[in-house]
């Protein structure tokens, strides 16, 4: 039974990984982006641009997208973060057209991971909402 069980997560999680397309995006973030319900993941000059499968992209959606999703990434391995050269971070819902951005500049997941940082504030404060598939640059 318990092999069977292993069997079937092992599937759904290699399910999960084959329905996201990924383009330029290295090899090994493809399983940590996959665990998000990703319909997309692009990266171009330092720019992350994400669909999320669902119809409204929420801020708690994208605050918990750019926690577990990027940041804990950071956190794992920091040396293969690093090679990313992640700049920003946008997050659209399934058509593309809503969304937020998130300014990865200077070292902010770093400093998210600090204990005792608020993390919520932090983000707010380096995110712009995206409209009509257009994410603004930061302010």
């Amino acid at each position: 039974m318990k092999k069977w069980l292993a069997l079937l997560i092992s599937a759904a999680s290699t399910l999960a990984i084959a329905g996201v397309e990924f383009k330029n995006v290295p090899e090994p973030m493809h399983k940590p982006l996959s665990n998000h319900g990703l319909k997309s993941a692009q990266l171009d000059n330092g720019v992350l641009r994400v669909q999320i499968n669902k119809p409204v992209v929420n801020e708690l959606v994208y605050s918990n997208f750019i926690v577990h999703g990027i940041c804990a990434e950071q956190w794992r391995n920091p040396a293969r973060f690093a090679t990313l050269g992640l700049t920003r971070v946008e997050a659209l819902d399934a058509s593309g057209t809503q969304g937020f951005a998130f300014d990865a500049r200077g070292g902010i997941c770093e400093q998210m991971g600090v204990m005792g940082q608020n993390v919520r504030t932090l983000i707010n404060q380096r995110s712009v909402v995206c409209n009509a598939g257009v994410c603004p640059p930061q302010p």
